[in-house]
């Protein structure tokens, strides 16, 4: 008989999806900023996680737009009427905190907050969103501390205060729809810098925007705010913000033509536009020749 032993779990890591790996202007760097201990660094060729000096607090899980982390869950915590319960982390994040209020209808934490500064600093900051989000803010209440008859409690099978342990669900679909019936991305875009190429399409993994041949859509209620549309935009006609509103869609209304000079058909916002946007930047008529 072969003897038992357990395969240990694959260290943390950055996957394919990340989106430096995809695209070569990207800037993002939301994991690294996210993460407590400098575990993640930024390289030439993307992020890299050091497993070695990775506490599986999973805030990077919160915040990737791509859920290109591997290997990491979301921690469990305590719950108790509402209330998230000790013992805790020595780090959250907002983002976090959101979905517990989705998810399980958390209202406040039970704690020392002169002990806890960074959770203090992470409810503050839900409150900002929640008060955007136009709900109630959560409470900090004082920990409770009663004493507990623990041998009679497991004699009669009686539960701790109905304690749980739980954790949220934190890919990215579900962090979207934690803001609905609002979005907590916003587009703003300049009609006379873009030259309707459709790369901002193409590069749009969640089809937030799309061209086609009457207009350029935009669906913020789709936007999972990872800017692959404002990295691919050449002529920065595309800035992404955020910033909390009741999601809308907005319609740009395009027009096909033909340019006078090179006689190709091309797409255009402007009524007044005669050339396509390539022979516009020969000043001197040389794509004529």
């Amino acid at each position: 008989m072969r003897p038992f032993s357990i395969k240990p779990s694959p260290p943390p890591g950055v996957g394919a999806s990340c989106l430096r790996k995809t695209f070569s202007r990207h800037r993002c760097q939301a994991c690294a900023d996210a993460c407590p201990v400098a575990a993640i660094n930024i390289g030439s060729d993307g992020p890299h996680l050091d497993a070695d000096a990775c506490l599986r607090c999973g805030n990077c899980l919160f915040v990737c737009p791509t859920d290109a982390l591997t290997h990491l869950q979301p921690p469990r915590r305590n719950l108790r009427n509402n209330r998230l319960v000790g013992p805790f982390s020595t780090t959250i994040t907002p983002e976090e905190l959101l979905l517990w209020h989705r998810q399980y209808a958390i209202v406040g934490v039970e704690l020392d907050y002169a002990a806890h500064p960074a959770w203090l600093r992470a409810v503050a900051a839900l409150n900002v969103i929640l008060r955007e989000l136009n709900e109630a803010e959560w409470q900090i209440f004082p920990p409770q501390s009663r004493p507990v008859d623990g041998f009679r409690r497991h004699w009669l099978r009686v539960p701790d205060d109905a304690h749980q342990t739980a954790s949220v669900t934190a890919d990215q679909p579900t962090r979207l729809q934690a803001y609905y019936p609002f979005t907590p991305y916003e587009l703003d875009f300049s009609l006379s810098r873009c030259v309707a190429c459709g790369a901002c399409a193409r590069a749009c993994a969640e089809k937030a925007l799309r061209f086609t041949q009457t207009a350029l859509e935009w669906d913020s209620s789709a936007c999972s705010g990872c800017h692959a549309c404002t990295a691919v935009c050449f002529t920065g006609a595309i800035t992404l913000r955020r910033a909390i509103a009741t999601a809308h869609a907005q319609r740009f209304p395009l027009m096909q033509k033909v340019c006078s000079v090179c006689r190709h058909p091309f797409s255009t916002f402007s009524p007044q536009a005669e050339r396509c946007h390539i022979c516009q930047q020969h000043r001197h008529a040389m794509r004529e020749a």
